[in-house]
């Protein structure tokens, strides 16, 4: 797929753009998922610095310690949504299927509950 790289986008955002179109096949909607995870990825970048550039305050003997406290909170919001973003992304991709549980695996989630209700049935 050949779509341009979105106005705005940073080094990082605009580096996922070009690999994610390159590997993916995306429909329209995936693509506005995927502007937005570019977004959020040049998004960290600048929180990442914030925090750079406070840890270097914290560790001089400049003035007063910054709270970043708010700003790593941040961080973990927007990381969340990025991983989230991708997996949607992902899912959307034919022939995606999430991995099935090896026998040696006890399966979890809606399919072993469908199994333990099938094996309950069957049992009496």
């Amino acid at each position: 797929m050949d779509a341009d790289v979105p106005a705005g986008l940073a080094r990082r955002g605009s580096k996922l753009w070009k690999q994610a179109v390159e590997t993916w096949q995306l429909s329209p909607a995936h693509l506005v998922l995927l502007e937005e995870a570019c977004r959020i990825t040049d998004r960290l970048d600048v929180l990442n610095a914030i925090i750079l550039q406070g840890s270097v305050q914290v560790n001089g003997d400049e003035g007063e310690r910054p709270d970043i406290q708010g700003v790593l909170a941040e961080t973990r919001q927007q990381q969340g949504a990025l991983r989230m973003l991708i997996a949607e992304i992902r899912q959307g991709q034919v022939g995606f299927a999430p991995a099935a549980p090896s026998s040696e695996q006890e399966a979890t989630g809606v399919t072993d509950l469908r199994a333990r209700i099938a094996k309950k049935k069957a049992e009496g």
